[in-house]
């Protein structure tokens, strides 16, 4: 009997972790999808864009938010675990959301060890958990920032009790489906039995818990690893709270509009308040309606998104615009503000929130099969997400304004001219760690005989239908640089299977080959073209995506942007940029103006700012502006009478008569991620015209 027992155990020990478990979010078994994610290992980085990232990541960003988390001048510090657990002595010293941001890093760890299955990450991993073990009270609370003394607990929402613990429940899954040990899923699963405790019930006094609401996609994700009900029961439980009760008082109590919380969400039409609060509101009713199917949480997802990007959200994807009030009357703050408020020199759009802005995105992707989310999950991910991290991998940012006039500081205390490894709020790097690590699980998806592409990049896919049709490909390409995009199969299914590749919303004119022969399908951007047949080995797809530079405007009732283009090659926001040490306030000064027809040539620069596409044009200074409107005949504005039904940002039309040469200063344009990797500078995303 105790050889048996024995044998038990060892199996126990070395059985793998089953495939249904192993996606970044399990919706292996939700049954409200229009498609479902891969397993974590599916996908591999090859080479090419993502994967430098992803390298960059692994080298820079995980070892330095590391030590970030350890550097006792930074807001956030993993040394309270510690003082917690009674291993160290000392005061806590961090902000109340510091043990959350922890808890992404280790996400992020276990994200990396996954596809480089280094052991020292995985003794990394297995020494904090410990020490969060034992930090961990007996009932299962765990929060640094309340400590020991249980009067404490649960007392007021902006304590983040909830947020850290959510973050944790999100963690603990991803380490139990990267490496099969359940030593952090042990504690998680104590965490979402104290908080079913505590708020199954229902009590009216913590009908505002949480603030910052990420516990809501950790429970979903905690009820998908376990198949436990009561996980899946609360997340409804605390969704159906928000906005039962308005009227919290100050809004560090909750029941207003900066925690989403003055109108339950099934009835809300706008985006409003805290903009990571809300997209994490969104991501977890997405998951929720994953579960149960719920019209109502859809129709009101469906509607929010419409207000955020046709009204809210900025051409880098971000969102967020800053504080102030709402219009039913609260105090607002890092905040969704009201349609068309959007302006680039303060510009908030925190990083978590832009994040928080493509993670929701893609589970309105998962639910809908629609490109739409696509685009926008594609806009943040190369845009409103790089520009949070330098071209090293060792600085962040915080806030990602859209403008920059040469100072020091800007508008707000996070605000900062150029990028920190020390701040008064550290919750953005492990983030983007976090998000870098495990953008692969973002690539692909599989629906019943589909495989679905929405990433390019270079790149193997190893998977299986739901059927257990095995699918291999691989993908080469230098996009988002380059159009050109190569899918070959690498092995032979036994039947048809349908190949969805996405055509982004700016693509007019994309073409496609099969075998070298062109294919005569629909290409009509903003959608997946399906390209159904039996496949053979060393069959190859051929993409070609126009890659020509788009002037882009705004909306006529974003007034501060009228008369200005935005510039944009494949999904690439392009920025201004004039370091100080290369005369840039001089030539700020002297002002640039774009011609309405002026042609940029695009190259690309290995050597500049980790390797770029940068862009060349002549411009106008302002005296040479008023030479060209006197001698051309530049079109007037016609926007404010165009139909702008649905649209917050289109492609720019130049109708001046004049298609000769006029600019007379030399400019280069670089994305907009990379700005600010050269000292302070004058930036901006929007230019005006010359007009």
């Amino acid at each position: 009997m105790k050889k048996i027992i024995v044998l038990l155990v060892i199996f126990y020990l070395l059985r793998p972790v089953q495939a249904v478990d192993r996606e970044l979010v399990n919706t292996s078994r939700s049954p409200h999808i229009r498609m479902r994610n891969v397993d974590l290992d599916a996908v591999r980085w090859t080479e090419g864009f993502w994967a430098d990232k992803f390298e960059l990541c692994r080298k820079a960003m995980l070892p330095g938010v590391h030590q970030g988390l350890l550097d006792p001048n930074n807001s956030e510090h993993l040394i309270n675990f510690k003082i917690q657990a009674g291993m160290e002595k000392g005061p806590r010293r961090s902000t109340a959301w510091s043990d959350g941001d922890c808890y992404k890093w280790l996400e992020a760890v276990a994200l990396v060890y996954q596809v480089t299955r280094d052991p020292k990450l995985d003794r990394l991993m297995n020494e904090w958990i410990d020490i969060i073990a034992k930090a961990q009270a007996p009932d299962g609370y765990i929060a640094t920032q309340v400590g020991n003394d249980t009067t404490k607990r649960l007392q007021m929402p902006h304590m983040h009790e909830l947020y850290c613990m959510g973050h944790l429940l999100t963690a603990a899954c991803i380490h139990y489906r990267v490496t099969g040990k359940d030593n952090f899923l042990d504690i998680a699963r104590k965490t979402g039995d104290f908080l079913y405790e505590q708020f199954q019930p229902r009590p009216p006094r913590l009908v505002h818990f949480p603030w910052n609401p990420s516990v809501y996609m950790g429970l979903i994700e905690l009820y998908r690893t376990t198949r436990e009900k009561r996980y899946l029961e609360l997340a409804g439980i605390l969704i159906g709270n928000r906005g039962s009760s308005p009227g919290g008082g100050d809004h560090r109590n909750g029941g207003t509009d900066q925690t989403q919380d003055r109108v339950p969400l099934r009835d809300e039409t706008q985006a409003v308040g805290h903009a990571v609060c809300a997209t994490y509101l969104y991501c977890g009713a997405a998951d929720l309606f994953a579960e149960t199917g719920e019209n109502a949480l859809l129709e009101a997802l469906l509607r929010i998104w419409l207000n955020v990007t046709t009204r809210k959200m900025y051409i880098t994807g971000a969102v967020g615009s800053g504080g102030g009030v709402s219009e039913r009357g609260d105090p607002l703050h890092e905040a969704f503000l009201a349609g068309y408020e959007l302006p680039s020199r303060s510009a908030y759009c925190e990083t978590c929130a832009n994040i928080g802005n493509a993670m929701w995105n893609w589970r309105m992707l998962a639910l809908t099969g629609d490109a739409k989310y696509a685009d926008v999950m594609e806009r943040v991910l190369y845009n409103s997400m790089l520009s949070a991290v330098s071209t090293d991998g060792k600085k962040f940012f915080y806030c990602n304004p859209l403008k920059w006039t040469g100072e020091q500081t800007g508008p707000h205390k996070h605000h900062t001219a150029t990028r920190w490894s020390v701040h008064s709020c550290y919750c953005c790097p492990p983030q983007v760690a976090r998000k870098i690590a495990g953008l692969s699980g973002w690539a692909y998806s599989i629906s019943k005989e589909e495989v679905w592409i929405h990433i390019y990049s270079g790149s193997t896919l190893k998977t299986q239908l739901p059927d257990g049709t095995k699918v291999s490909l691989k993908q080469k390409t230098r996009y988002p640089w380059d159009g050109h995009i190569a899918i070959t199969f690498r092995n032979t299914p036994a039947k048809s299977v349908s190949l969805k590749l996405r055509i982004p919303g700016w693509a007019k004119g994309a073409n496609l080959k099969i075998n070298g022969k062109n294919s005569q399908n629909d290409f009509r951007p903003g959608s997946y073209v399906t390209l159904r047949r039996k496949w053979s080995f060393g069959d190859t797809i051929e993409l070609e995506l126009p890659m020509e530079v788009r002037l882009i405007e705004a909306h006529p009732n974003v007034v501060e942007l009228r008369n200005s283009v935005a510039v944009m090659r494949g999904p690439i926001v392009y920025c201004l940029e004039l370091p100080k040490q290369q005369n840039g306030e001089s030539i700020w000064n002297d002002g640039v103006f774009l011609p309405e027809n002026i042609r940029f040539m695009s190259h690309f620069d290995r050597d500049r700012l980790g390797g770029v596409t940068v862009l060349t044009g002549r411009a106008l200074s302002a005296a040479e502006k008023q030479r060209f409107i006197h001698e051309t005949k530049a079109s007037t504005s016609s926007q404010q009478n165009a139909d702008w039904t649905n649209q917050l940002y289109r492609r720019f039309e130049s109708h001046s008569v004049s298609g000769n040469e006029v600019g007379t200063v030399d400019i280069e344009l670089i994305p907009y991620f990379a700005w600010a990797n050269r000292g302070i500078s004058w930036m901006e995303v929007w230019i005006p015209l010359a007009r």
